[in-house]
Parts: structure tokens; C-alpha cells; sequence
């Protein structure tokens, strides 16, 4: 008992002395954390926290005036916004939660991180705000806000991070002379003696306001994705850093205020360049960057951007991109890196249609109904048209190679829609991490003031083929491969190692079968398959071929061919559909030929 009250009073001496510290005023910077509190940021409490929100941005507009904001974004939400299939939202509860707060008084900041976190909440890409005047306060020691993402420009860190699989962060890129020394292949820990993905849940508990950086997640792992890889930017948080050196083992800890200065632009690329190619020059305004890997006939073509501002300069390069590898000479596949796209339009239509040869429908937007009570209730989207998105490709230049597509967490927005759409292509194979699932199309609002910067989500992308809601859903990749430390250290790429790797495989085995083997042959792209695959066959001797495809239980499913054919090499398509022109679950399905004497079968995946 007398334990218990002895550590309650070191709790409330520990408070009071806390809150004994003169707040700092608007803008004011301070050396150290510990020597201005008493105390590491990593043991704050969410009260110790508010107090130095509210001194930071002090007491702001009237109570009326922030219930008049947050009602104006409440509603907007409640009758237009788009993001609700596939998402356990409850619109209302944070409402409950959150007006409560503001009707009994909150600072300038703390409603600021009241409004951040209520949309962070809905995991929605598109959906995300901000209070003009708290973010574009300098990003000082004793400036109570938190970064998410490191998709914008990471001038204040100088080195690129993502997390490994033991939750502490990889350097994979780093400016030269950094202020830390860090090299590739170096981890940062986290501050103060403390994991960051230990800290990081604290500060989004405590609700300091968001700096996104640019966007939101819209899937629990890129939200975790986001909040980890953007450790670095968070330095004015803590007073120390701990990083671990890839070349001794050693764990070392500095002072955050080396970094203080660092103001070189580096932006959130997630990629180490292969050999002969180079990123895409973003501060002067490109987008498009494509070459050969250096030693290799593997086309690489990165693209950053889909913006409208620069439109018809992507669509013609990304179009001139294809069609030079096209056309080179001994080409074996190319590889489109998508993992940094920070989004736009479906810019790409000029490029697919080179690679594909057949009309291949793919998605579609349907919008919120405007003012609907049920959240769910949705219709065709007038300004981003279906039939916009089919593909319509030229028999004349198919591309009938490997095509590698790499994304991650930071394909975003059209970033992800144009390697969904790319990957309808037959011998497409998708690289990386899942995408953040921002299938979703948004306007730019106004809530009542000009102070605060608004987007908020109306329509959801869907599935041609099904009609399935792809809000929240992430495209998947087929090999789920990213960074390693070793890689890293040695400046290997490890997502473009796996594609190149996979296209060497491929034209390795097309070799093998243009020479001519005695048996049946059959290759299926991609596999797995969302929309339609396609089996390649190779066939020694003419005779009567029955192909058919088979569930798990060895039932029937569909017959692709069940006719005579001449010794050859064929292509056959199944788009996921029965005899019955029924669209089949997803999940395992096994295909067996037979002509003749020879029999072969195989596995197939439908997502």
C-alpha cells in the first residue's frame, strides 16, 4: 500500500514539475527536450503532450467558429464521401468522440489534431486535410507534429528509409557527407533509447497534428508502412537517434541537432538505380526516366508521376519509352517501376496499346450518390468513364515477352491504377509490395475557410470483370520481394534483382522451346491471374489437343480447346469464367492437356 502511494506521488511531483516549465512561445525552437521538460519525448503523457500543443499554436479561432468547421467536414463526409466499401468506418462515433472535444474548448493545435486524426481514421488516400498555418510551421525542435509518409521531398533527413522485417528501418539511400555519416545499409532504431515502432503508436495516441507527407494510407499496411519509413523526418521529436552501422554492428547514438541544417532535396524514390539508368530529375520537373540496364537486353522504365500539369509530355514519353524497347534489337523483357508515383490520370493508354493486341476492358469509377443517406449507394461517375479505361491494344505490336511491374506502398494513386491496368497484359508479373489501395477518385473542397486545404474522396474504382469495389484493396503483388541489407549496402536493388532474374528465367525457357522439345509444353501468364491468363503451348506433333481446366475437387470448370491442331506454338486465354460464362471463386485450379500419348497439367491461381 504504501508502494502504491509512494509511486502516485512521484507521478504528480513528476506533472507538476512537467507543467512548471513556461510554455515556449509560437515558433520557438529549443535545444533539448529533456533539459527544457524534465523528461525524454519518448515518456510524455498524451496530457503532457496537449499542453505543449496548445502552446505552440496557441488558443486560435472561437469555439463556434471550430464546431462550424468540423461540423461543415462531418457533413461532407456523412453525404458525399466515397470511401466507405470494404472499410469498417464509423462515421459516427468519431463524431461523437471528436465534437465533444471541440464544443468544450481546444487550442489552435490540438483541433488541428483533432481534424488530422479524425480522416487519418477512415484510411482513405484521397481523403486527408490540413490547417494551412500549422503545417507550414517550421519543422523545429519543440514544434509538436508528426510526419507521415516520406513520398514528398525529405530535405530534412537527407537519407531514405524502409522497414525490415524486424520493425527497425533500413537506410537504402542517403545524400553524400550526410550529418550522421550514414551509409547504405545502416538501420536506424528509433530515439531516446526507444524503438520506433514503439513510439510511433504514442504520438498518433496523443494526437499531434499530421504532417502527411503527401497522403494517407488506404490499407492498414501501408498506413504502417507510411507512419514507419517516416521515422527520420520525425528527428525534432527527440533529442537523440540510435543507428546501427551495416559495416561494424556498432549501435550509435547523436544528437538530432546535427541534423538541424539539412535542407538537401531527396525525394521518397523507393528505388536503388540499376546500372545505366537513373531516376527521373523530379525537381526539374521530369517524370519519365527509361534505358537499358547496363550489360543486359532488359528495357527499364521508371515513371514518377501521372500528373495533368504535365500530361501530354508523359503520355508521349512513356509511349516513345515503349516503343524504343519495342523495337531494340534482341530485347528479352522490360521492367516499369512504379513504386514511386505519386499519381494523376490514366496516362498511360498510348504505351498499352502498344504492348497488348486484343480490346481488354478493365476498370471502372462508379461515385457516391451526392446527399444519399446510405453510404453505400453509389452510380456511375460522370467524369471518369469506363469505357476511357479498356485497353485497346494493336494486333500489329504485341509484346509478346516478359513485362516485369514493380510497386509498393508508394504507387499511389494512378500510380496503382496503371500497373492494375498494365497487369491484364498475358505476360505480365507483378514485383514488390502491395500498393495502398487508393482506388478512389477526389475533388479538391471547401469547408468554410480558406485556412484549411481539403480533398476528400466521392468515387470508388471497380472491377470490369466483376464489379468488385477495389476501395481499400491494394493491387497485389505476385512475388512479394523488397529491400534486403545486404543488398542495400551493396547498392543492389533487391525488387529489380528478383524482376531481372525472373525475365532471364523466361527468355532462357522461350529459348528452350523455339529449339524444340520432344514433349508438350505449357507456360500460363500471369499466374496468379485476377482477370485473364494465358497459356502458352508448345506442341511437337499435330494430333486432337483437349484442354481443359478442373476445380479442386476435380470437377469440370471450362474447356479452352477440344479440336485437331498442326504441330506449334499456340496461345490460349481463360478470363476466370466456367462453361457456363459464370465468373469462378477465387482460389486454386489445376488445367491438363492431352494430345496423343502426352499429357501434361499444371496449377493455376485466380484472385
Amino acid at each position: 500500500m504504501h508502494r502504491t502511494i509512494s509511486n502516485v506521488c512521484a507521478v504528480l511531483l513528476g506533472a507538476l514539475v512537467f507543467l512548471s516549465v513556461p510554455p515556449l512561445a509560437q515558433g520557438q525552437s529549443i535545444n533539448s527536450w529533456k533539459d527544457t521538460y524534465g523528461t525524454s519525448p519518448s515518456e510524455f503523457t498524451n496530457a503532457e503532450w496537449a499542453s505543449i500543443i496548445d502552446a505552440a499554436w496557441g488558443e486560435g479561432a472561437s469555439i463556434e467558429s471550430k464546431l462550424a468547421l468540423f461540423d461543415s467536414w462531418w457533413n461532407e463526409l456523412n453525404l458525399r464521401y466515397g470511401g466507405f466499401h470494404n472499410h469498417d468506418t464509423d462515421l459516427d462515433a468519431l463524431r461523437d468522440k471528436y465534437r465533444l472535444e471541440v464544443a468544450e474548448g481546444v487550442s489552435h493545435g490540438r483541433f488541428s489534431g483533432i481534424m488530422t486524426h479524425m480522416t487519418y481514421q477512415l484510411e482513405e488516400l484521397h481523403t486527408y486535410l490540413f490547417d494551412r498555418t500549422v503545417r507550414n510551421s517550421p519543422m523545429r525542435k519543440g514544434v509538436p507534429m508528426m510526419v507521415i509518409g516520406q513520398y514528398g521531398n525529405n530535405n530534412r533527413f537527407g537519407a531514405l528509409l524502409t522497414p525490415l522485417p524486424d520493425s527497425t528501418l533500413l537506410v537504402y539511400e542517403v545524400l553524400p557527407n550526410h550529418r550522421l555519416g550514414l551509409q547504405r545499409g545502416d538501420k536506424v532504431l528509433g530515439y531516446d533509447g526507444v524503438l520506433w515502432k514503439d513510439l510511433y503508436p504514442k504520438l498518433i495516441e496523443a494526437e499531434l497534428p499530421l504532417f502527411v507527407n503527401p497522403v494517407n494510407g488506404s490499407t492498414p499496411e501501408s498506413n504502417y508502412y507510411y507512419a514507419m519509413h517516416a521515422a527520420g523526418l520525425n528527428w525534432h521529436l527527440f533529442d537523440t537517434i540510435d543507428i546501427v552501422q551495416f559495416a561494424t554492428g556498432d549501435t550509435l547514438h547523436f544528437n538530432t541537432n546535427l541534423l538541424v541544417n539539412e535542407n538537401r532535396t531527396l525525394w521518397g524514390k523507393e528505388q536503388i538505380a540499376p546500372p545505366g539508368t537513373r531516376w527521373p530529375n523530379r525537381s526539374a520537373g521530369q517524370r519519365i526516366g527509361w534505358s537499358l540496364i547496363e550489360d543486359t537486353k532488359i528495357g527499364f522504365v521508371t515513371v514518377t508521376s501521372w500528373s495533368f500539369d504535365a500530361q501530354f509530355d508523359i503520355r508521349a514519353q512513356f509511349e516513345q519509352a515503349v516503343n524504343e524497347f519495342m523495337n531494340t534489337e534482341g530485347i528479352e523483357g522490360m521492367i516499369f517501376d512504379f513504386r514511386y508515383n505519386t499519381g494523376g490520370g490514366a496516362l498511360a493508354r498510348e504505351g498499352l496499346q502498344l504492348l497488348f493486341n486484343d480490346t481488354v476492358p478493365t476498370v471502372g469509377f462508379d461515385r457516391r450518390v451526392p446527399g444519399s443517406a446510405d453510404p453505400l449507394a453509389m452510380e456511375p461517375d460522370p467524369q471518369r468513364f469506363e469505357f476511357n479505361l479498356v485497353i485497346r491494344g494493336d494486333p500489329n505490336t504485341f509484346f509478346d515477352k516478359p513485362i516485369a511491374i514493380l510497386i509498393g506502398p508508394g504507387s499511389i494513386s494512378a500510380g496503382e491504377l496503371e500497373a492494375r491496368r498494365m497487369s491484364f497484359h498475358p505476360r505480365a508479373r507483378i514485383f514488390g509490395l502491395p500498393a495502398p489501395g487508393g482506388n478512389t477518385g477526389s475533388d479538391f473542397i471547401n469547408i468554410g475557410s480558406t485556412d484549411w486545404f481539403v480533398s476528400r474522396a466521392h468515387s470508388t474504382q471497380y472491377l470490369v470483370s466483376t464489379r468488385e469495389y477495389l476501395t481499400h484493396i491494394g493491387l497485389q503483388p505476385d512475388e512479394r520481394v523488397w529491400f534486403t541489407q545486404e543488398d542495400a549496402a551493396n547498392g543492389v536493388d533487391t525488387v529489380i534483382k528478383a524482376a531481372m532474374d525472373w525475365i532471364n528465367a523466361e527468355a532462357t525457357a522461350t529459348e528452350d522451346v523455339v529449339r524444340g522439345n520432344p514433349s508438350i509444353t505449357v507456360e500460363s501468364y500471369p499466374n496468379p491471374f485476377r482477370a485473364r491468363t494465358t497459356f502458352h503451348l508448345n506442341l511437337p506433333a499435330p494430333g486432337p489437343v483437349e484442354f481443359v481446366i478442373y476445380d479442386m475437387l476435380g470437377r469440370q470448370v471450362s474447356t479452352l480447346h477440344d479440336e485437331y491442331l498442326q504441330s506449334g506454338q499456340y496461345r490460349m486465354h481463360w478470363d476466370g469464367q466456367n462453361d457456363q460464362g459464370t465468373r469462378v471463386a477465387p482460389g486454386v485450379y489445376f488445367w491438363r492437356i492431352h494430345s496423343g500419348s502426352s499429357q501434361l497439367s499444371g496449377q493455376i491461381i485466380a484472385r
